[in-house]
C-alpha cells in the first residue's frame, strides 16, 4: 500500500474512533481511573424549628349599655414548626421552592372587659403554604452552599382565619454534594392575619435529600 493511501486510511479510522474515545476520561499512567461525578441540583427537606409571631391590635369590649376600648395591645404566638419543602433548580443559581409548614403553639394576648385588662392564652394551629424564589451561591459539587430566599406565605388558622405574609431570609446547605445533608435557615415574615398586622421569625434545621 502506498504511503498516501496508508495516511488516508489511518485518518479515516482516527476520525471514526474519536467520538467513542471522547466518552472516556483517562488518568495519567499509574493513576486510578477518574470516575464521573454525580451532581445533585434539586432537594427535598423537612423543616423543623421555631416560629415566633406578634401582632398589635386595639382591645375593645361591649358591656350593656356601654362600648369601651382599652389601649393598644400585643398578642404573641410561640410555636413548634414542621413541614416539607421542595427546591426545584431552574438553571444556574435560580431555584423555585414550594413548601407547607404547620405551626403548633400558643397565643398569649390581652383581654379587656370594659373595666380591667388581663392576660389570656389559647392553643392554636396555623397552616402555612409557601412559595419562594431561592438563589443558591456555590456549585452543586461544593459541600457548603449558601442561599437567599424571597417569597410569600398564606396563613390558615382556627375558625377559618386567613392571612398572608411577605417572606425574606437566608441559610445554607451542608454536605450539599452528597445524597443526604442538612440545612439551616432563618426567615422573616411580615403581613396580616384576620385584618391585623403580624410579623414573625422562623428558625429551622432541616434534614435534606438531594437528587
Amino acid at each position: 500500500m502506498s504511503r498516501p493511501i496508508r495516511i488516508a486510511v489511518f485518518s479515516a479510522l482516527l476520525a471514526a474512533a474519536t467520538p467513542a474515545l471522547a466518552q472516556y476520561t483517562f488518568a495519567q499512567p499509574g493513576q486510578p481511573q477518574v470516575q464521573p461525578v454525580e451532581v445533585y441540583n434539586n432537594l427535598v427537606r423537612v423543616n423543623i424549628g421555631y416560629g415566633g409571631y406578634n401582632s398589635g391590635y386595639y382591645n375593645c369590649a361591649y358591656y350593656y349599655p356601654y362600648y369601651s376600648c382599652g389601649s393598644g395591645s400585643t398578642a404573641w404566638y410561640n410555636s413548634f414548626l414542621v413541614g416539607p419543602q421542595f427546591d426545584l433548580n431552574l438553571g444556574g443559581v435560580n431555584n423555585l421552592s414550594v413548601g407547607f409548614d404547620v405551626l403548633i403553639g400558643t397565643v398569649t394576648g390581652t383581654v379587656y372587659n370594659g373595666v380591667t385588662s388581663y392576660s389570656k392564652s389559647a392553643d392554636a394551629t396555623i397552616w402555612e403554604p409557601t412559595i419562594d424564589y431561592v438563589a443558591k451561591f456555590g456549585p452543586a459539587t461544593q459541600d457548603t452552599v449558601g442561599r437567599f430566599r424571597v417569597g410569600g406565605g398564606m396563613y390558615i388558622g382556627p375558625n377559618s382565619g386567613l392571612g398572608g405574609a411577605f417572606r425574606i431570609g437566608g441559610g445554607a446547605s451542608f454536605l450539599n454534594s452528597r445524597r443526604l445533608g442538612v440545612g439551616l435557615d432563618l426567615v422573616l415574615e411580615g403581613g396580616g392575619y384576620r385584618g391585623y398586622w403580624i410579623g414573625g421569625i422562623q428558625i429551622m434545621a432541616s434534614p435534606e435529600f438531594h437528587f
